[in-house]
């Protein structure tokens, strides 16, 4: 190989590194399209593309029922709900149980964090009706 083709190849190399590098940047650069409702009541996450992580809070009483509808369609999609005191109450993928309830025993603040990589899906948390 001569001097200039190695130098050919070595700009041809650094340019095809340098495009996959922006590629795997715009592919993992935190977004959200869809529909999104956050109230005292409910947490609903409709998802189109989300890459990132999202944040609720519920002002819950003990004895409340969360009604939750949890499906990860595409993607790595990940929820936990935390306990005023921090601990995980739920966690979970979305590709094992899709619709269940939680029973609340400590009256206080729970936190929704949700994760998502290249994901599609559903989160639906709502508080039950008596």
């Amino acid at each position: 190989m001569t001097k200039r083709n190695k130098s050919v190849f070595i700009v041809l190399l650094l340019l095809i590194l340098t495009g996959a590098a922006i590629f795997l940047f715009c592919c993992n650069q935190a977004g959200f399209t869809g529909s999104r409702v956050k109230n005292p009541v409910e947490y609903l996450l409709d998802i189109e593309k989300m890459n990132g992580t999202d944040l609720h809070t519920l002002e819950l009483r003990e004895g409340d029922v969360l009604q939750i509808q949890f499906e990860a369609e595409k993607g790595e999609l990940y929820m936990e709900i935390k306990a005023p005191d921090g601990t995980a109450v739920y966690r979970g993928n979305g590709k094992e149980t899709t619709d269940f309830t939680l029973n609340i025993r400590e009256s206080g603040i729970y936190t929704v964090v949700v994760e998502a990589r290249r994901a599609k899906g559903t989160i639906h948390i709502q508080l039950e009706s008596f």
